[in-house]
């Protein structure tokens, strides 16, 4: 087995090195509680470079393109998994139905590719003619493109996907999910850089950029955003996170609200851009939200072993109001109101974060199995990540019962944890407990107040107090999960 890269704590001085390099390159800038990372980044891009990390990083300082270039590969990658957000792409399907000719779309920030090939599929779901369907997906990072042109993924990255999609649209196999021909041939991927380079498509129908404006600095994301509506057609439409709305503000587009959902439109010439406007679909969409059986890519053994028992988290005295649509669950950025810890090993074996890191990576590659034994051993060291990662892989395999239990768990040892108690939102609206779904919004809202809203959460993914807060509003449907 190939060692793993330790990482030893970087100065202040060369964190803000790194930092320069990253905004120079691709217009990012950090939070400062995700500075950590950079860390990792600089060790597992020097090894694939093949030269030791003091080496690369007088490099990378340097600007030497290839070591820049590979540093991106890793510091701005962000995890995906297909159909996330799946209200915004059943909304996609249903306005394409109701056209006739070439259907463009830009998937910007695409990371590895999940986003344009569920587009292409949600497009087909929808009976737009093959030859129609044009989506082009970009990214800055090359690395990410290279593996979003393999079309090969983990079984992670379809734990949110219908059994009944899965079927249709991947080809599957006990280790690996691939995409077929006749989606890899709706789908072209192009390097692309939104802070300096123009739209790499015009007239498009559809440009979807989600979770990715919020990891720029606030004087550049008003360029990005001209970017997006030039690229756009008339009529067009804008999918963003929710959490990235208020960015728009001034563009000139229409925000109307399709199934609880803000979406954004390019008015066409010389029409008025009216107050918001709600849009009932009469009909249901190609993308249905069914009670899930298990995929086979999800039945996978587990061992059985016992976790200490723990109670409920606290209920709330509010009132509850109706029930609400679950908002997504941050899995993908499973995080925590409180510090980054500092990483301590052991001097016996591996430090609990770099357990979890082991296990998320695990999971990742659809190994269900040794990813449940390192968040148990994480657990053990009480470990509120770890309770949040065994949730994680307790609902890949569709068991949600089991998932709650490790969430309160979780919350046991952390009443505070604000993304234990969202998670709890969108597992008890799959339960059908519709009062439990709003007690654990309440409590997660809670959790957050005081916290600024570019506050980066602590967890085993990463996402912004703003991003959790806005995807805990009432009446936003946000999906399952997701986040990048």
């Amino acid at each position: 087995m190939k060692e793993r890269v330790r990482v030893e704590r970087l100065d202040e001085a060369t964190l803000g090195g790194l930092e320069s390099v990253l905004r120079a390159a691709c217009g990012m800038v950090l939070a400062p509680s995700v500075r950590r990372s950079l860390g990792t980044a600089l060790s597992r891009a020097a090894e694939s470079q093949g030269v030791p990390t003091p080496e690369f990083l007088q490099r990378l300082l340097a600007r030497d393109t290839a070591a820049v270039e590979s540093f991106i590969g890793y510091a701005v990658i962000g995890e995906t998994y297909f159909f996330r957000h799946p209200e915004q792409l059943r909304e996609l399907g249903r306005l394409a139905s109701t056209r006739f000719g070439p259907f463009l779309v830009w998937s910007a920030g695409c990371a590895s590719g999940e986003e344009p090939y569920s587009i292409a599929m949600s497009l087909l779901a929808a009976g737009v003619a093959p030859d129609y369907i044009r989506v082009v997906g970009t990214d800055v990072s090359g690395r990410a493109l290279e593996k979003a042109r393999l079309t090969t993924y983990s079984p992670w990255s379809v734990r949110r996907m219908e059994p009944e999609l899965e079927r249709r649209f991947l080809t599957l196999k006990p280790e690996s999910v691939t995409v077929p021909p006749e989606v890899r041939a709706r789908v072209e991927f192009r390097r692309h850089n939104l802070v300096t380079d123009p739209p790499p498509v015009s007239g498009a129908q559809a440009v979807f950029c989600r979770n990715v404006l919020i990891y720029f600095p606030p004087e550049v994301i008003p360029g990005v955003m001209e970017r997006l509506v030039l690229a756009l057609a008339p009529g067009g439409w804008l999918f963003l996170a929710p959490a990235e709305l208020p960015f728009a503000k001034g563009m000139g587009l229409e925000e109307r609200e399709v199934e609880g959902l803000p979406v954004l439109r390019k008015p066409l010439p010389g029409e008025r851009v009216p107050e918001r406007v709600s849009v009932r679909t009469s009909r249901a969409g190609p993308i249905r939200a069914v009670a899930r059986a298990p995929s086979p890519l999800r039945r996978v053994q587990s061992p059985a072993r016992e976790l200490p028992a723990t109670s409920a988290s606290a209920p709330s005295s509010t009132p509850a109001p109706q029930s609400i649509a679950p908002p997504e669950t941050p899995s993908v950025r499973a995080a925590q109101a409180s510090p980054l810890p500092a990483s301590t090993p052991s001097p016996t074996g591996p430090s609990v974060p770099d357990m979890v890191e082991q296990a998320r990576s695990a999971a990742r590659a659809g190994q269900f199995d040794l990813a449940e034994e390192l968040a148990r051993l994480a657990a053990r060291e009480l470990s509120p990540e770890a309770y949040l990662l065994l949730a994680m892989v307790s609902e890949g395999r569709g068991d949600v019962q089991g998932a709650v239990a490790a969430v309160r768990k979780a919350l046991y040892l952390e009443p505070q944890l604000a993304i234990g108690h969202a998670m709890l939102v969108a597992l008890y609206g799959r339960l059908g407990q519709p009062e439990e779904a709003e007690r654990a919004r309440r409590n997660a809202l809670r959790a957050l107040e005081g916290l600024d809203d570019e506050h980066v959460l602590r967890g085993v993914e990463t996402m912004t107090v703003g991003g959790l807060r806005s995807a805990l509003v009432p009446g936003v449907k946000m999906g399952k999960s997701g986040a990048r």
